[in-house]
C-alpha cells in the first residue's frame, strides 16, 4: 500500500524530522564538535565552588582546584565588614588536600582508565567547611593556592534559623550539552533574576560525560562567580557516571571519581559508601531539600537503602515545606527513542513515589527527559481534577521535569496517559524550551516560575499550606500557550555543540 506523506499529521512528521535529524547527527557523517577552551591547573586556585552543608544557617563548604604541586592549602574567612581592610581579622584553617591522578584510578577490581583523559596531568583537589558561623550573616573568604597566591575575595551569605523567614532558589534541569556555548547565558540569566537566591538546585547531567575534565571545565567556568557565591545542591545524574575501563578492556559503570573530588556535599551515615554525597539533606528555614541518586536504578539494593533512608528523613522533618529532587523522572515524559513508549523508570517510581505520597511531599524536582513537564497528584477530592488557570485544586505532591540545556525531545504521544493508576494528572508541557526556575518561600506558600532564556514567564503556580497541612495548587491566571515543535520553529540537533 502506497502512503502519502501528506496523510501524517503534522506531529508525527515533526517527529520524524528530529529523529532523522537526531540519527544523522550521529552517524560518522556527524559535524565535529565546537572547539573550547582547556585551562591546565596552575599553582593558582580556580574551580572553587561553594556547597551546602547539612546545616546551611551555621556552615559552608568550598573545594578547589590546582596543579599537584600545591601539597598544602587553606582558606581565610571573616565577617563582613563596611572596613577597608576586613581582611586583617580574617581567621585561617587549613584545607583537606587530596591529589588525583584524571585519567587513571583504582577499585577493587583492579587499575582503571579514563580514555578521555588521557594525556592529562594529575591535579590536586582541596576542601574545606567553614563552621560555627553566624545565620543570616554575609562573610567574606577566599582561598589558597601554592604560598602566597591566593583568590580574590568572594562573599556569601549563611541562611536564616528562623522558620518564617522568605527565600528563593534556582532549578535548573540538565545542562550536559552546549556545556560552554549556550549554559552559561541560562545560567547568568537566572541569576540575575533572582541575585537574592539562597542555593541552586542542578537536577543531574551537569555534564555529558562524568569523566571528562574538559567538559567540568566548561561546566564550572560557566558561572565562576556565581558558584563562589551561591551554595550548589547538586544532583548525580546519569551523566555523571561512566566508564572505568579496566586492563582487560572491561568497563565497570560508576560514578565519576571526579563528582566526590571536585565537590564538597554533605555526608549520610545511614547511607552505603556509594551513595555518600549523592544521596543527602540539607535544611534551609523551614524547608528540608532532599536530594536521591536515582542513576542507583541498576542496584536494587542501593534503591531500597535510599528509600528507607528518605521514610525515615522525612518522618523526622519537622519542616513546613519538603522538596525532593533526582535526576531521573517518577513519571516519564519523554518521547525517544522515537516509535517506542519512550523513557520510564518503573523501579524509580515504585522505590520512592510511595514514600513521597506516604509524606506527601510538596515538590519532586527532576531533570533527564529534555523536555518540560509539570503534574500532581490530587487529594481524595480532587483526585480527577486538572489545575488550570481557572481552577484551583487540592494536591498531595506537584512533579516537576525541565531542561536547561539545547538538546530537547519530544513530550512522548500519551504524555501521562500510563500513569492513570497512580493519580497523576499532566497539566502542563513545553518541547524545544530550555529553563530556568525561580522558587520563593513565605510562611504558607512556595511561589513556582518557570523562565525562558529570553527571560519571559513561562509557567507559574503558588502552592498554599495551611495550618492542616492541606495545599492548594492555583496555576497563573495568564500563561503563553504551550510550546511545541509545531509552533517553536525548527530544531537543529545538538550534536554539533562544544561540550
Amino acid at each position: 500500500m502506497t502512503v502519502s506523506l501528506l496523510s501524517f499529521p503534522i506531529r508525527t512528521l515533526l517527529f520524524i524530522s528530529l529523529w532523522l535529524i537526531t540519527s544523522a547527527a550521529s552517524s560518522e557523517s556527524a559535524p565535529a564538535k565546537a572547539l573550547t577552551p582547556h585551562p591546565g591547573a596552575t599553582d593558582w586556585p580556580d574551580r572553587i565552588i561553594a556547597t551546602p552543608t547539612a546545616f546551611p544557617a551555621n556552615s559552608f563548604s568550598l573545594t578547589w582546584r590546582t596543579d599537584q604541586s600545591v601539597k598544602k592549602s587553606y582558606g581565610q574567612i571573616v565577617q563582613a565588614r563596611p572596613n577597608a581592610r576586613y581582611d586583617v581579622n580574617a581567621a585561617q584553617f587549613a584545607a583537606q588536600t587530596h591529589t588525583m591522578s584524571l585519567a587513571q584510578g583504582n577499585i577493587p577490581e583492579g587499575q582503571f582508565s579514563y580514555p578521555v583523559n588521557e594525556g592529562l596531568q594529575n591535579v590536586s583537589y582541596h576542601s574545606l567547611t567553614f563552621k560555627g558561623l553566624k545565620s543570616d550573616t554575609y562573610y567574606n573568604y577566599r582561598v589558597a593556592g601554592a604560598n602566597g597566591k591566593w583568590s580574590p575575595w568572594q562573599q556569601i551569605k549563611t541562611a536564616s534559623a528562623k522558620a518564617n523567614q522568605e527565600f528563593s532558589f534556582l532549578y535548573f534541569g540538565d545542562a550536559q550539552n552546549g556545556i560552554y556555548s549556550h549554559w552559561p547565558l541560562m545560567l547568568r540569566r537566572a541569576w540575575q533574576h533572582a541575585q537574592d537566591a539562597q542555593f541552586a538546585i542542578y537536577a543531574g547531567d551537569l555534564v555529558n560525560e562524568g569523566a571528562s575534565d574538559q567538559q567540568w571545565s566548561n561546566w564550572l567556568n560557566a558561572g565562576q562567580f556565581i558558584h563562589r557565591t551561591l551554595p550548589a545542591v547538586l544532583v548525580a545524574g546519569n551523566h555523571e557516571y561512566d566508564w572505568q575501563v579496566r586492563e582487560n578492556a572491561q568497563k565497570n559503570w560508576a560514578l565519576s571519581t571526579l563528582w566526590q573530588n571536585q565537590f564538597t556535599l554533605p555526608q549520610t551515615p545511614a547511607l552505603p559508601d556509594a551513595l555518600q554525597e549523592t544521596a543527602y539533606v540539607t535544611h534551609y528555614p523551614d524547608m528540608d531539600v532532599f536530594v536521591l541518586d536515582s542513576e542507583a536504578r541498576g542496584d536494587i539494593n542501593l534503591l531500597q537503602a535510599q528509600a528507607q533512608w528518605l521514610d525515615q528523613a522525612l518522618q523526622a522533618s519537622t519542616a513546613k515545606w519538603r522538596i525532593v529532587t533526582m535526576h531521573h523522572p517518577i513519571f516519564s515524559s519523554c518521547g525517544m527513542p522515537l516509535n517506542t513508549p519512550g523513557q520510564d523508570e518503573p523501579e524509580i517510581r515504585a522505590a520512592f513515589l510511595p514514600i513521597m505520597l506516604k509524606h506527601e511531599v510538596d515538590l519532586v524536582l527532576q531533570g533527564h527527559d529534555h523536555a518540560y513537564a509539570r503534574g500532581s497528584i490530587g487529594t481524595d477530592i480532587d483526585a480527577e481534577s486538572v489545575a488550570t488557570s481557572t481552577a484551583s485544586k487540592q494536591v498531595k505532591s506537584v512533579f516537576i521535569t525541565s531542561v536547561a540545556g539545547p538538546k530537547t525531545y519530544p513530550i512522548k504521544p500519551t504524555r501521562w496517559d500510563e500513569y492513570k493508576k497512580y493519580g497523576v494528572k499532566l497539566e502542563r508541557i513545553a518541547e524545544n524550551t530550555p529553563t530556568y526556575q525561580v522558587i520563593s518561600k513565605t510562611t504558607d506558600t512556595l511561589k513556582y516560575q518557570s523562565f525562558t532564556a529570553d527571560g519571559d514567564i513561562y509557567d507559574a503556580f503558588t502552592l498554599s499550606k495551611d495550618q492542616d497541612g492541606r495545599k492548594t495548587l492555583k496555576v497563573a491566571k495568564v500563561l503563553p500557550p504551550e510550546r511545541t515543535f509545531n509552533n517553536t520553529g525548527a530544531y537543529k540537533s545538538h550534536h554539533d555543540l562544544a561540550e
